[in-house]
């Protein structure tokens, strides 16, 4: 166990680095979880931290969450140190730094169930809710294109509650990539069939585009079937997280998953 009583320790500068610049995360794959939840949830996956930083306060409350093994990996820094690095309103004491995991290769046969295709998605707060609604509904993977936020960005992993460790997630992805694999693919769109009117195929892709936007155009050049959700009472769209959540619903009540 090692103590940190500078601010200027260079460790601490490597955390705001993680947490601030995407470039840096990717080109050193690292980011940070924080949280007992997260990093508890982290753990259970078998995955194991470089380094657990936690004030003061948390150390002297909470000296039963250490494991033994982990002595040489923990950092205890005063509490104002820690709520500068903290991107909580509420700081809980503790982070991690982790290594990213890697990205998902395409299998050779992808399994029937949903799937989603996220088109420059960029809010951190909506891929992490996705991400967490799919876990939850049993989707088999999810696809971003290159202009989607950072899935492993801590704001991200933080509205995820980490449900990314468990997810086939396949970054950077071209909709031409998936045309050979069988899908069938669905967009959400103002126009489109009343989704509890639609019948989906087995395999399906649901296309959602970025929040104020919609989808790209070279997505348009794909064949797919629009849906749309009904509203009523003068709304006329839905956050994309609440419209992935309701079409996803939706899908698993079609096959009763």
């Amino acid at each position: 166990m090692q103590f940190i009583t500078s601010k200027d320790n260079i460790r601490l500068k490597q955390l705001r680095k993680i947490q601030l610049n995407r470039s840096y995360r990717q080109e050193n794959n690292l980011t940070i979880i924080e949280g007992p939840h997260l990093v508890e949830a982290y753990l259970d996956g078998k995955n194991d931290f470089l380094a657990l930083f936690c004030s003061e306060s948390f150390n002297k409350n909470w000296p039963e969450y250490y494991k033994e093994e982990w002595q040489e990996k923990i950092y205890i820094l005063p509490d104002n140190f820690f709520n500068n690095i903290s991107e909580l309103k509420t700081p809980t004491g503790i982070l991690a730094l982790i290594e990213i995991p890697e990205c998902a290769a395409y299998p050779n046969h992808f399994d029937d169930g949903m799937y989603l295709f996220l088109d420059r998605v960029q809010d951190p707060g909506n891929l992490g809710t996705i991400l967490r609604t799919s876990q939850a509904l049993g989707h088999k993977g999810i696809f971003l294109s290159e202009q989607c936020a950072d899935p492993w960005s801590p704001k991200t992993l933080r509205a995820s509650q980490g449900f990314q460790f468990q997810l086939p997630i396949y970054q950077n992805t071209h909709i031409d990539s998936l045309i050979s694999h069988d899908f069938s693919f669905v967009v959400a769109d103002l126009n489109g069939q009343n989704v509890f009117d639609y019948n989906f195929a087995l395999k399906t892709i649901l296309i959602l585009g970025s929040e104020g936007q919609g989808i790209s155009t070279n997505l348009q050049s794909i064949k797919y079937d629009k849906i749309s959700l009904p509203m009523m009472n003068g709304v006329e769209s839905l956050n994309v997280a609440v419209s992935a959540s309701i079409i996803g619903y939706q899908f698993s009540n079609q096959f009763k998953r």
